[in-house]
């Protein structure tokens, strides 16, 4: 297996490819977010309504993920891209010429299978393949390509709304698509054997009680509160969800997800960290596109490009963090992203709203998260045993997945909330997007703290 493990141009390659599809995933859903104004007004929706075109698909797309475990027992790397790929196109192509906000949504949920596919099989080929020495390294490149998406999306997706339509985002983004499908098609190879087994189907179906009711009762209390009826129902659903499946997986053999991985602090505090602060990013990819348009009305354009430099700064930071966590751990790369991410935050919660402060305080966010996402993964993974990599990747992806469309359901219902209590709308959107923002600052202790424990127990800890 030693032998096996070198980190050849064709692993490199086969990594860019899986890498691609994820950009394109990522692009059109930060390309759309500033072309919601320009959506709802032409399909008749509200802003609670359009936001299903990325949290639904975002949520699909855990749903698909947890399946992860069991796809790489069963299927080969390059079979899992290929059918994600294909399935993505067609959603691509379904949206580059439709004009009903359903059809436009059926066509985004089939890009969120191929995404749910494809984001776990990158990080797998990672830890399956790539020599432990430069998993850090590899880890930031292919965050490098999937960063380049938020920070192209908003500036592209702006540009081409406001000159040529919203729909000539999908035509961008097809041709890309497709490169990465003949790519992956030469490069990908597997080294695992495969071990044919049944699917759990009953652990999918209370995976995806939890994750489903979950998603819902979020969006409902941001908007309607606690003691609403609706909130209870499905609070307590998601609640039966989660206990169903922890109870049942407890008995089986094989499930789904084996928890006994949240018997390592280091994985279970880092995967806590990791959901709380991508709900908090995406709170701002939300919140600052639509504050810019309705608040200060800019066009999606100047809203995009206020996206651009902190989406590069997420960018490049992936690839210089993953080199410093292999050559010196990943004390320094996690210390330095929580600083910057913590002086962003600061920075949009105490200076005024302008196109200026925003651009500055969320490339300060951006600059911190690039430092600090690829890193807390690889050490949290690289600590459990390598039975438990597959399942590490999912769960990662899948809680990153589900806590991006909680942020975005939370800053949505809460703009929503404020604007309907209101016939001034630029004044009810930025109330709402300063109370976004404190609620943003108490989470931001949270996140910190569970990632400083992390990293304290993970030099306690030998690596396995």
């Amino acid at each position: 297996m030693a032998a096996e493990k070198q980190l050849t141009p064709r692993l490199i390659l086969s990594i860019l490819s899986i890498a691609l599809l994820g950009f394109t995933d990522i692009m059109l859903e930060t390309a759309l977010n500033v072309s919601f104004p320009t959506i709802m007004t032409e399909l008749s929706v509200n802003s609670a309504t359009v936001q299903w075109l990325t949290s639904g698909v975002i949520l699909l797309t855990s749903l698909v993920i947890i399946l992860s475990p069991w796809l790489k027992k069963n299927f080969t790397n390059r079979s899992q891209f290929m059918v994600a790929g294909i399935i993505s196109v067609i959603g691509i192509a379904i949206d580059a010429v439709s004009n009903s906000f359903w059809l436009i949504l059926f066509g985004r949920l089939l890009q969120g299978i191929g995404g749910g596919v494809g984001l776990p099989l990158m990080n797998n080929v990672v830890f399956e393949q790539v020599p432990e020495r430069k998993r850090g390294t590899m880890i930031g490149l292919a965050s490098l390509i999937v960063s380049f998406a938020p920070a192209l999306g908003p500036a592209f997706g702006g540009f081409l709304t406001e000159h040529y339509g919203w729909h000539m985002v999908f035509w961008v983004v097809l041709p890309v698509q497709i490169i990465s499908l003949g790519l992956g098609w030469f490069t990908i190879k597997q080294l695992d054997p495969l071990v044919k087994e049944k699917l759990d189907l009953i652990g999918w179906i209370l995976l995806s009680t939890f994750f489903v009711s979950g998603i819902l009762a979020i969006e409902h209390i941001s908007s309607h509160g606690f003691t609403d009826p609706v909130s209870l129902v499905t609070l307590t659903i998601m609640l039966l969800g989660l206990v169903g499946y922890c109870l049942y997986a407890r008995k089986q053999t094989h499930p789904l997800l084996d928890l006994a991985i949240f018997k390592s602090n280091i994985f279970a505090y880092a995967v806590a960290a990791a959901f709380t602060i991508q709900t908090i990013n995406l709170t701002f990819n939300y919140a600052i596109p639509m504050g810019l348009q309705l608040v200060l009305h800019q066009s999606s354009q100047v809203a995009g490009f206020a996206l651009f430099p902190g989406a590069i700064g997420f960018a490049f930071m992936s690839i210089l963090s993953g080199n410093l966590y292999d050559r010196y751990g990943a004390k320094l790369p996690n210390a330095l992203g929580l600083s910057l991410f913590g002086a962003g935050m600061l920075w949009m919660v105490l200076m005024p709203f302008t196109v200026l402060n925003m651009t500055l305080g969320f490339g300060l966010v951006q600059l911190g998260a690039g430092c600090w996402f690829g890193n807390n993964m690889t050490n949290a993974v690289s600590h459990v045993a390598r039975k438990f990599h597959s399942a590490g990747n999912s769960i990662f992806a899948a809680s990153n997945n589900y806590s991006a469309a909680i942020g975005i359901a939370l800053a949505a219902g809460i703009i929503s909330a404020f604007q309907s209590q209101s016939t001034n709308i630029a004044q009810a959107t930025e109330t709402a997007i300063s109370w976004t923002y404190r609620l943003d600052l108490l989470l931001m202790v949270f996140a910190f703290a569970f990632s400083i424990i992390a990293i304290r127990n993970s030099y306690r800890t030998k690596t396995d």
